[in-house]
């Protein structure tokens, strides 16, 4: 599961396909978030080390991508919620998830 700034991060980086920290940091700015560059490059660093992010040196610094599309790890993002939600509630979780999708259809 990802923190809020990991997903922002990610939106970023899937919008643009591959962006660098300072591109990722300036992206954020002109959203008004006031995060120091440091703490974006850090998030950056632990994206690739869970395997999220792959990167190439770019210069100085890397340039990172996504590796997997949005709707993948979307996809196993809900899976797992919806794992964890079964495990705790079992039959009555089902049968609410049931009535959910019903009453969208």
């Amino acid at each position: 599961m990802l923190s809020p700034l990991e997903a922002e991060i990610m939106r970023i980086i899937w919008d643009k396909r591959s962006a660098t920290v300072r591109e990722v940091w300036q992206e954020l700015r002109s959203q008004g978030k006031r995060l120091a560059y440091t703490t974006v490059m850090t998030v950056m660093v632990r994206l690739y080390e869970k395997g999220i992010l792959s990167r190439v040196k770019e210069g100085k610094g890397y340039r990172y991508f996504p590796n997997q599309p949005c709707e993948t790890m979307l996809k196993r993002f809900v899976d797992s919620i919806v794992e964890r939600i079964v495990a705790v509630f079992g039959e009555p979780a089902i049968s609410y998830l049931a009535e959910v999708v019903r009453k969208r259809r």
